[in-house]
Parts: structure tokens; C-alpha cells; sequence
């Protein structure tokens, strides 16, 4: 249903939005409202790269939709300024560069990219048009590393939607712990950081680190105010309760209306 995944693009604008980006330096497309102005350069991506690099990239064969093949240069598209000729006031002849931050699984897209980059830019561009990429970590799901975040089930991860009953529940329920199986091994051995989701958690979301340096050295070694998986977590409960709460009072006034002034093709440059 196109229609639903089209209104799930402006429920994700309102989370972005929430964020606390600033309007006057933030254009926030959807493909579909914007194929428009992006279609010279995907038509352009489209003649530079062959069927064969693409399937040989994404793994695509005969079963594959036309849509699977087609998407990479849509995706690719956004990274050349003359893409956004009104937002960024730029032609073919623009020396803009773009830098692209993103989880790692999107960079083949930008390697491919990155390969036909020069045929989309003037001569003179000081890096051939080519993006630069800067790459954000996945932290674990709930379940631990073997596991697997899925919007489908709800225990695999902390929702901006959850309320502070549910943050409290998962964490304290689902969190995968690296704390041994009883007080006196962890009093003896400390737990393992490097499985633990609530601390991993905590290197993503706490922002003293100071603060976490501490909590990492108490828990490692069995000793101090956060010994335990249960102070560890109850930190964790504490600091998500906050970010998600905050999140959820600056989401709701975030309508409908104020998402298409985000989308309102206007100059940012």
C-alpha cells in the first residue's frame, strides 16, 4: 500500500524533526513529492552503471524486480548538489561537496557511487564529485549481539513511542546481561562489557564520559555503587526514561503541517 508507506514518511519527518534540526539549514525530502528535480541525475546514474555491477553489488538476479535494480540510483542521486537546484542553488557546474552520514549497510550504495561521481560534475570538482562517508555503528539489539532489531518484535528493542513503564520493563527484562551468575563470581570477576547491552547502550546515550569511564571500571571489576547488571540497567532505565520522554513532548507538536514546511522546496544556500 503505497499510500500507508507514504504517510510513515511523515511520521519519521516528525521524529527527525524532534530531534531538534534546525529549519533554516534543513530541507527533508520524499522521494515520491521529490522525483521531479531528482530525475535528470538519476537518469544519468542509470546510464553509468550496468545491470551487471549493480547485480553484482546487491546480489540482484532474474527473480529481482525492475524496482530493486533501478533503486540504487535513486538512492545515489541526493549525493550531487545539482540534485537540489533550489535548496542548494546549484547547476551542473557546482564544486559543492557532500558528506553523507550513515550506518554501514548503506555504504555499497555509496561505493557505487563514488565510481561514476565524475561523469555527474564539472572537471574542476576538487574530489571528482565523489561523496565522503561517515559511518554510525548499529548498537545491539536487546537480546544481545545474536539478535536482531525488528520493528515486528517490540522486545528487540526501545521504541520512541514506549512509555517509561515499557523502557523500564525491556530493559530490565530483556536486556541481554554480561553479569555473572551470582554476587559472589561478580564480586570476583566483574562483568563482561563487551556483551552487555545495558552498558553498550550507555556508550550511545550517555553523554558524560567521565561518567560512563566510571560506571564501565565499577561493573568490569565487582565493585563500587555499579557492581551489578541491576545498577547498570537501573542507570540505563534512567537515562532512556529522559531522552525518550523529552523526544515524545517535542514529537507532539510536530503536526502534519509543520512536516511539509520541512518538505517546502526553498532556498538553504
Amino acid at each position: 500500500n503505497l499510500d500507508y508507506f507514504a504517510q510513515l514518511t511523515i511520521e519519521n519527518a516528525k521524529d527527525i524533526i524532534a530531534c531538534g534540526f534546525i529549519p533554516e539549514k534543513t530541507f527533508i525530502f520524499s522521494d515520491l513529492k521529490y522525483m521531479g528535480q531528482m530525475y535528470p541525475n538519476v537518469v544519468r546514474i542509470w546510464k553509468a552503471v550496468t545491470n551487471n555491477v549493480v547485480n553484482g553489488i546487491f546480489g540482484f538476479d532474474g527473480t529481482s524486480n525492475i524496482g530493486k535494480t533501478a533503486f540504487p540510483a535513486i538512492q545515489a542521486a541526493p549525493s550531487f548538489p545539482s540534485t537540489f537546484p533550489i535548496v542548494l542553488n546549484a547547476g551542473r557546474d557546482s564544486n559543492l561537496a557532500c558528506l553523507i552520514p550513515c550506518a554501514i549497510d548503506q555504504d555499497p550504495y555509496f561505493r557505487m557511487t563514488r565510481d561514476v561521481a565524475h561523469k555527474l560534475v564539472p572537471k574542476s570538482h576538487p574530489l571528482g564529485g565523489k561523496p565522503a562517508l561517515i559511518h554510525s555503528k548499529f548498537f545491539p539489539p536487546l537480546q544481545g549481539a545474536d539478535g536482531k532489531m525488528s520493528s515486528s518484535d517490540e522486545n528487540s528493542a526501545v521504541f520512541l513511542t514506549d512509555s517509561p513503564k515499557d523502557i523500564e520493563r525491556k530493559i530490565k527484562q530483556k536486556a541481554f546481561s554480561g553479569g555473572q551468575d551470582t554476587k559472589e563470581l561478580q564480586k570476583e570477576h566483574g562483568g563482561n562489557l563487551d556483551v552487555d547491552v545495558s552498558y553498550q547502550w550507555l556508550r550511545f546515550f550517555m553523554e558524560d564520559d567521565a561518567e560512563l569511564e566510571r560506571i564501565g571500571k565499577e561493573y568490569s571489576s565487582g565493585t563500587g555503587e555499579h557492581w551489578s547488571t541491576g545498577t547498570v540497567k537501573a542507570k540505563l532505565v534512567s537515562v532512556l526514561k529522559e531522552i525518550v520522554g523529552e523526544h515524545q513532548k517535542r514529537r507532539a507538536n510536530v503536526t502534519e503541517e509543520v512536516v511539509l514546511g520541512w518538505m517546502k522546496e526553498r532556498s538553504l544556500y
